[in-house]
């Protein structure tokens, strides 16, 4: 990747990067919640700054880097990038075919608070497979922004997020801790919207957050999931995790109780 993309649009380069498509249209929301932060107000009241192929600002690397070129805009609405038709097959890091979704995976912004709330509300609707149901956990985007900022602060935890097809589609919370004692181990929850499902999101997921604890010396990892999600298991064995406890009728969804298996990975 060019060395010289604005931190900024880094994100914006690695969803480029990963795309197949020939032709890609963003809303501008969508490209903003891909960079996790606001476009500058010139994007929205100037077609030129999209349309800019010199330095001195070099935001339009991160689209030109990988051969798209700008090829409509509707100012404040969507952006249309395009580049010329290859009969090629190309080798991306998250696809193999025009099916599937671009996506990329990077950390949590304050700017994605109510985004990731949406996203979980989603998920509570749509499974009985995470701790709540659906309307039973409000949290507040001001009490979002703060745990986010705290993790950072901290470097003791974070979320990494999915971007799929420009939305948030998935994340991964990593829960650690500054006690001494027990700063060598952090816990994970995932999920991942249904319409994402077997695209690889949830391995991408589980990789990037490995990569996050190993940079930071973490040796345990540490999980629990219900019993009765086998999708899951299979997922977290395949990474290397072992079922160390069962915990009988911990979960209750109306009038059924379900077990959870506690499972963990220890590093060498």
């Amino acid at each position: 990747m060019d060395k010289n993309i604005e931190k900024k649009y880094i994100p914006l380069a690695a969803y480029f990067e990963a795309a197949t498509k020939d032709k890609i249209t963003l809303t501008f929301s969508e490209i903003e919640t891909i960079i996790g932060q606001p476009l500058p107000n010139a994007s929205y009241l100037n077609v030129s700054w999209w349309k800019k192929t010199k330095p001195p600002l070099k935001h339009f690397t991160a689209w030109t880097t990988f051969g798209y070129s700008v090829t409509e805009i509707k100012l404040g609405y969507y952006v249309t990038f395009e580049k010329p038709t290859t009969n090629s097959t190309s080798s991306t890091l998250n696809q193999d075919s025009n099916d599937h979704p671009t996506y990329i995976i990077r950390s949590i912004e304050l700017d994605d608070a109510r985004d990731v709330i949406g996203l979980y509300q989603q998920l509570f609707a749509e499974t009985d497979y995470m701790l709540y149901g659906q309307n039973e956990n409000n949290v507040s985007v001001q009490s979002f922004r703060k745990l986010i900022s705290k993790w950072k602060v901290e470097n003791s935890g974070t979320m990494l997020i999915a971007i799929i097809n420009g939305e948030i589609g998935g994340a991964i919370a990593i829960m650690g801790s500054t006690i001494p004692r027990k700063k060598h181990c952090i816990s994970i929850k995932m999920g991942v919207l249904e319409k994402f499902t077997n695209y690889g999101i949830g391995t991408a997921l589980m990789t990037e957050a490995e990569n996050w604890a190993r940079t930071r010396n973490i040796t345990r990892l540490e999980l629990s999931v219900m019993k009765s999600n086998q999708k899951a298991i299979s997922l977290y064995q395949k990474f290397g995790f072992v079922i160390e406890g069962e915990r009988k009728k911990s979960i209750k969804i109306g009038s059924n109780y379900m077990d959870e298996f506690y499972m963990a990975k220890v590093f060498d």
